[in-house]
């Protein structure tokens, strides 16, 4: 102006234009002057940064190491010096990433898709004027699958599978599915079965190959075999495959598919006539292939037309319950049922037929009381036929032949042993007068021993022991706890006759008074209540002595098995456990605890279960074992305690408890399970930037 201010008339840009050279004139109408004046434009921080173009999406695999390049990144600012000076700042990324002043971005820690797929990153590009201009980049960064992670089976999956042994073929058993943390085919599961024990051919079951699901393909049988170990592998589709297994038992259980069968189609039994009430007649052999209630044999038996002097006990001896007469009956024909206490009830029968052998019970019978005849003494002769007498005896064989004989010597008149026939045994010359001549006929069986006519043996001498029976049954059995029980009578026989035959009995043993034997009738009754786990099993011997000078005696030995009660329940060795599991081990047996029963048989039969803190576990119902379902997380949850109950299905109910802690009942032992660290996690900062 006219005052020489040179000022602006537009806004200076330096990234335009830096300096400015202008000719100033002077002038004072007359003489004028020239200058120049140089004017640079000092930058001013009024440029922002500019990022270059670059793909904002970034894929990077998950198993790239620390110091890993992520992407790069580059801005640009117009102005100068610190104007222009651009710093790079990143935001996001959980710290598992960072930039350096080139502007590079780097992995600083392991990356892993199954717990963070996508970072959203933010790269602010600042300059160092004052005041600062930036410039922000987003950038997303996609985490691209790397197969590291193993498939894993459901935690709902049983260890123990119980299958009836009648299942469907195709029946689905169960769902054994696995996942996969990973995406794609690294996390497509395929299944296969890679074990089967015991082993078969062809398999008795199969596996889904998409599904996993468990399915019966042959057929089961109980009696065969009673479990099967089944191992199943879950692969993904990943290269490599990665694998996991699981072995899952199958308990196949026992259905009433199996009737009692008998040894034999029909029976043919002997017995003699005198056998005593009570006296053990046969023992049947009864089989059946099913177990437990399946196999538990209830007897039925009766006669086709009703008459029916024997019962059977449930150890499958037939007893004699009433007197028998073979001269009344000779057979029996019996039918015996043998039914099991399964569902639906299966049974089966055979024919009995009991054949009563005789027993010399009989004497021999004249035909009359009293027989006569006349003899004329004139014409008699030696020899000369009198008349002939007649008995019967309602025995046979051998107890039916009859020999006669004259009770008193007569030197007149003899008598055929065999006919009966009286002949004279002299001319009867000597008898002058009429004269009555009574003889006394004797008719005398063989059988043993040797009856009479008039119903008496001969004198008798006490040569003959008692003697047992060859069919009394010598094993038996005895429930435990129960007092006073009949065990049955036990009677011997002496073929002399009046004192002679009286027998008498005694116990050699009786077991501090366990046992006692009536003396006149040999039955035999406990005193005491029997304990199967104090003594399972007796030795009797039941001493039979007749009346006799001298006596004789005989003996006879019974094997007493004592049967079980269920009055024991099961019992742990200890009454809390501790064990120590790694973190991330895969589904296992960590503990097996064993409870034991001194019942036996289906009494002593052990079942489990836990309750309390069970999520992650499983106990197998008849084998104790403790398994992990799941893959256990220290961090989430380092102990658990829960209490595992072992009991019996018996009658009555009985189980072993554990007052476990203050105003519980427990059922068991209580178990402690500590998870063990694994070192896995590494120290976080709890913010991403400072």
């Amino acid at each position: 102006d006219d005052k020489g201010v040179i000022s602006t008339k537009t806004k200076l840009d330096y990234e335009s234009q830096k300096n400015y050279t202008l000719n100033i004139s002077l002038s004072d109408g007359s003489t004028t002057d020239y200058a120049t004046v140089f004017i640079q434009v000092t930058d001013v921080n009024d440029n922002s940064p500019v990022f270059d173009t670059i793909d904002t999406t970034i894929f990077i695999l998950e198993n790239k190491p620390p110091g890993t390049s992520v992407t790069s990144v580059s801005a640009k600012d117009v102005d100068e010096g610190f104007n222009g000076l651009v710093v790079y700042t990143l935001k996001g990324g959980e710290g598992k990433m960072d930039i350096d002043t080139s502007g590079l971005i780097l992995l600083e820690k392991e990356l892993d898709r199954e717990k963070q797929g996508l970072y959203n990153l933010t790269v602010i590009a600042s300059d160092q004027g004052q005041p600062v201009q930036s410039t922000a980049l987003n950038l997303t960064v996609i985490i691209d699958d790397v197969n590291d992670n193993y498939p894993v089976f459901s935690s709902s999956i049983s260890p123990e599978v119980p299958v009836p042994e009648d299942a469907v073929l195709g029946s689905a058993l169960q769902n054994l599915s696995a996942t996969d943390l990973d995406a794609g085919a690294n996390a497509v599961v395929t299944y296969r079965i890679v074990s089967q024990e015991p082993p078969t051919s062809p398999l008795m079951f199969s596996v889904n190959a998409s599904t996993g699901e468990l399915s019966l393909i042959q057929r089961l049988d109980y009696e065969t075999i009673k479990q099967f170990q089944v191992e199943v592998e879950a692969s993904d589709g990943g290269q490599p495959s990665l694998s996991s297994k699981i072995v899952v038992i199958v308990q196949v259980l026992d259905v009433n598919d199996n009737p009692p069968e008998f040894n034999q189609a029909t029976y043919h039994i002997s017995v003699f006539e005198n056998l005593q009430k009570g006296s053990p007649v046969y023992t049947f052999s009864v089989a059946d292939k099913d177990e437990v209630e399946n196999a538990r044999v209830t007897y039925y038996l009766s006669a086709e037309d009703g008459d029916n002097p024997y019962s059977i006990q449930q150890d499958g001896t037939i007893l004699a319950t009433d007197s028998v007469d073979r001269e009344a009956k000779e057979k029996y024909e019996l039918l015996l049922v043998a039914s099991d206490n399964g569902v639906p009830q299966r049974q089966n029968f055979t024919h009995v037929s009991i054949q009563v052998l005789d027993v010399n019970d009989n004497p021999p019978r004249f035909t009359k009381a009293q027989y006569s005849a006349s003899v004329h003494v004139a014409t008699a002769k030696e020899g000369e036929s009198v008349l002939s007498v007649s008995a019967t005896d309602l025995d046979i064989g051998t107890n039916s032949v009859i020999s006669y004989s004259l009770m008193n010597h007569s030197d007149d008149f003899h008598i055929n042993s065999h006919t009966g026939e009286i002949t004279l045994g002299s001319n009867l010359d000597h008898i002058t007068a009429d004269t009555v001549v009574t003889l006394i006929v004797v008719a005398t069986d063989h059988g043993d021993p040797q009856l009479t006519a008039n119903g008496k043996s001969f004198d008798d001498i006490n040569d003959n022991p008692p003697v047992y029976s060859s069919w009394i049954q010598t094993k038996l059995s005895a429930p435990e706890n129960a007092a006073g029980l009949d065990l049955g009578v036990f009677s011997a026989t002496d073929r002399d006759v009046g004192v002679n035959a009286l027998i008498s009995y005694s116990l050699q043993d009786d077991f501090a008074g366990m046992f006692h034997i009536d003396s006149s009738t040999g039955k035999l009754m406990t005193k005491k209540s029997l304990d199967r786990e104090m003594t399972d099993s007796y030795e009797l011997k039941i001493l039979a002595m007749d009346a006799g000078k001298p006596p004789h005696s005989a003996s006879l030995v019974l094997s007493i098995t004592v049967e079980d009660v269920n009055d024991n329940p099961p019992v742990f060795p200890q009454k809390s456990y501790s064990v120590t599991v790694k973190e991330n081990e895969p589904p296992h047996v960590i503990l097996t605890a064993t409870a034991t029963d001194k019942d036996i048989g289906y009494n002593a039969i052990v079942h489990y279960s836990i309750t309390g803190d069970t999520t992650p576990f499983h106990v197998g119902e008849l084998s104790g074992n403790i398994s992990s379902l799941q893959p256990l997380d220290y961090e989430s949850h380092s102990m658990y305690t829960f209490i595992l109950k072992a009991f019996n299905p018996g009658e009555p109910y009985l189980q072993d408890t554990a007052n476990i802690t203050a105003k519980l009942i427990t059922h068991g032992p209580s178990f402690l399970v500590t998870v063990e660290d694994v070192n896995e996690e590494g120290p976080v900062f709890d913010k991403p930037s400072y």
